[in-house]
């Protein structure tokens, strides 16, 4: 008797699980206040999800709100529900259960995106059609790595049936984490999916058309899905077309869709549609990385913008400047195979099994290649960290590295004179606390700024070293900041001052070398900052503009790219009078995704003094066209119909004005200047100019971005063709002065 009361007990509990199942969360909206959670209703009714910010485990009255489901629809041999929760607070973990006539579900949980432009992590890939295995493999790693989000690619199933979609959902319940913690999937439709409805009826996607778009973040990154499956002119791209142009504020955006514009097998055919409706607007609009699949094979290619020029490949050259990166094509499961059709643009490709794994900030994409065959083996990321490497994540690495980076100042910054560094600590030693009596505190878990009653540190230094930065000497620094993630919650008002050790090449830190010991420059900066809620790693811990000092830095005469930099940073104030006026930060040790970074961003473009060495404007005097003067505190450049207005002496940086300004005694009539083509070269270099004074000649040089002048010549004032002899591809300038040293002409030059 005891038995059979067991097993009825037994078979009670399970029937109490029974009445809801294939779990899965999307998004069709703000994912920092906003989410859809969906599941198959297999017997019971009027489910209602039950959620809230505390855990109540399965007491589903506990929980402050509830909500029934907005769409039922009976579809695949499921009855598929979708509760859209809104209203929700971003960067927030809520806990939720479904509760229907019979029963309650296992205790689930998700956790909003955040609002603010707070580091993001993406797995991207698609292609899980038929074999089971590898496809399971790739769900775990998605409960491993946790990501705010999945970009799937879609063909989910081979033949769209409603047992392989019954197995596919039974298989996605992989990917919630040990702790029941659930990500949301972006779906997209792909070519095994008979209709949309395979995706609009299954995921509850924005659009019964299966295309849309999402943003994350305070405009931080946007996301498109498109669609292949239908008519890619027309109102598709139309739609496309508006929404990038009604976006111009997205600092990333991003694309997903299902067939490659030129696969990478040569048995697919190539996706002409896609290309000629799609690769200009992405290049034109600043579509930094677009994932594809389909091929079942792994390809990722170098920037690159639509071209039929010389050099171009399948309608395609590389462009590092401003260039789109490709990658994928779609290995979660599906078939592979070989990636028989590279390209002279394609970075990489091979054949396994894979996902994109992709971080994305303010300044810089990463993306990573995972291979997913161990993934039992492979370790779990935090819940408050998901950067950090896990342990045995087989990330491919072909001779070229292993982490694509699309950097802010460079392949995304349409204009070439701007560059942009991110640099994290990398080591522990080289964050460090020195303690109120001097001794330095190296392997600590966080940076107490600046009260410590921990060991008797007291009021402390902080100190950051960051290896080999790689800053050209002489540029001209737009912005720079350190970026902290926060350890702990803290509102009391703080005050800290930030400096920079005045060396060319910071040395570590030790016992001889602390941080009191080091001479900083003097242009120093207070930092005051706004509340701290742990892990954050926002605006919030974000420091004021350090432009000033690292100006200082790059312009010592010992500066050189590679070197390293040391941050300082001291209580004032009241954070001298009260330990509780801090803020606490992630060390190295804390976490390595976790470690103060540093981001500097600069332009090559500048003309140091150009001003210095220009005379006043002079009444009377025949000025010539490309003669510079100025005049009321402003540098002119002679044009043929008055002056052109370059800028206002003494500015970091001097570009040429869209505005003409004609100052009524600056009028005599004259002739047009030099003229530089082609730009983009590859050998010769043509310059051409009408006589600016006959007899004279020019000095010409060319400068790489380091400042080193890598050619040198003189001209005259007839049309002349030099050969510089540069062989290196990449962003240089070109300068033109007279006999009297007198810069008439600078142009940056792109080398193919």
């Amino acid at each position: 008797m005891k038995k059979i009361l067991l097993l009825l007990i037994s078979l009670l509990t399970i029937n109490s699980y029974a009445s809801n199942g294939k779990y899965r969360l999307t998004l069709r909206d703000d994912p920092a206040t906003s989410i859809v959670i969906g599941w198959d209703q297999t017997s019971g009714t009027t489910p209602v999800v039950h959620y809230g910010t505390t855990d109540f485990g399965t007491n589903y009255s506990d929980y402050p709100n509830s909500k029934s489901p907005d769409r039922t629809i009976y579809y695949k041999g499921m009855d598929n529900n979708f509760a859209r929760l809104t209203g929700l607070t971003p960067n927030t973990a809520y806990y939720f259960v479904i509760r229907d006539s019979q029963g309650t579900s296992e205790r689930f949980w998700f956790k909003t995106a955040p609002a603010d432009n707070s580091r993001l992590s993406f797995i991207a890939g698609g292609d899980s059609r038929n074999n089971r295995t590898p496809r399971q493999n790739a769900n775990r790693l998605v409960a491993k790595l946790k990501p705010h989000a999945v970009l799937f690619g879609g063909d989910m199933t081979n033949g769209d049936s409603n047992g392989e979609w019954r197995d596919w959902f039974n298989d996605w319940q992989l990917t919630i984490a040990s702790d029941n913690r659930m990500f949301p999937i972006v779906a997209t439709r792909g070519n095994h999916e008979d209709s949309n409805n395979s995706i609009y009826n299954l995921f509850d996607v924005p659009s019964p058309n299966v295309y849309y778009a999402i943003t994350f973040g305070d405009n931080l990154v946007r996301t498109y899905t498109l669609n292949t499956e239908i008519s890619i002119s027309g109102n598709q791209t139309t739609w496309l077309q508006n929404d990038l142009n009604a976006n111009p504020n997205a600092i990333w955006k991003m694309a997903q869709y299902h067939k490659p514009m030129r696969p990478h097998v040569s048995s697919k055919s190539e996706g002409n549609n896609q290309y000629n409706n799609w690769a200009q607007l992405f290049y034109d609009k600043n579509v930094k990385l677009v994932i594809e699949c389909d091929a079942h094979t792994v390809k990722t290619t170098w920037p690159v913008r639509p071209s039929t020029e010389s050099g171009s490949d399948e309608g395609f050259v590389r462009d590092d400047q401003n260039g789109t990166v490709y990658a994928g094509e779609g290995c979660w499961g599906a078939p592979l195979r070989s990636n028989n059709d590279n390209k002279s643009w394609t970075r990489n490709s091979a054949r396994f099994n894979q996902f994109k794994w992709i971080f994305v900030d303010e300044n810089k994409i990463e993306t990573r290649t995972v291979k997913v065959d161990n993934a039992s083996q492979v370790g779990s990321v935090s819940n408050d960290n998901p950067f950090t490497i896990p342990n045995n994540l087989d990330i491919w690495s072909p001779s070229n590295g292993s982490v694509v980076t699309i950097n802010k100042g460079t392949v995304v910054d349409p204009d070439p004179d701007n560059g942009s560094i991110d640099v994290a600590i990398t080591s522990g030693s080289d964050d460090v606390e020195e303690k109120q009596n001097g001794s330095l505190y190296t392997n600590s878990s966080d940076l107490e700024m600046v009260y410590d009653s921990y060991n008797g540190n007291g009021y402390q230094k902080i100190g950051l070293r960051f290896r080999s930065i790689q800053l050209p000497k002489n540029v001209t620094i737009t912005s720079a900041y350190l970026q902290f993630t926060a350890d702990e919650s803290n509102s009391t008002a703080t005050e800290l001052e930030i400096s920079l050790h005045n060396s060319a090449n910071s040395p570590a830190f030790s016992s001889s070398n602390n941080v009191s010991d080091r001479n900083t420059f003097s242009n120093i900066v207070m930092w005051q900052p706004a509340s701290w809620s742990s892990n954050q790693s926002g605006n919030a811990q974000r420091t004021p503009d350090l432009k000033a000092m690292v100006q200082s830095l790059v312009n010592m005469s010992g500066w050189t790219p590679g070197n390293n930099v040391s941050f300082l940073i001291k209580g004032k104030g009241t954070s001298l009078n009260n330990t509780s006026a801090k803020r606490v930060a992630d060390s190295y040790e804390g976490g390595e995704g976790k470690a103060a970074r540093l981001i500097v961003n600069y332009t090559t473009g500048s003309v140091p003094d150009i001003c210095a060495s220009i005379a006043p404007w002079q009444s009377g005097v025949s000025y010539a066209v490309g003669d510079k003067v100025t005049y009321q505190g402003n540098l002119f450049e002679r044009a043929a119909s008055g002056w052109d207005f370059i800028g206002a002496c003494g500015s970091t940086r001097i570009t040429k004005g869209d505005k003409r300004i004609k100052y009524p005694p600056l009028d005599e009539t004259i002739k047009d200047g030099f003229e530089i083509h082609p730009n983009p070269f590859t050998a010769d270099i043509i310059i051409s100019s009408l006589p600016f004074r006959k007899g004279e000649s020019y000095n010409v040089s060319i400068y790489n971005l380091s400042g080193q002048e890598v050619y040198k010549g003189n001209i005259d004032s007839e049309t002349k063709v030099i050969n510089p002899g540069i062989e290196r591809s990449g962003v240089y300038l070109l300068s033109i002065k007279d006999g009297n040293n007198n810069v008439l002409k600078t142009e940056r030059l792109i080398r193919e």
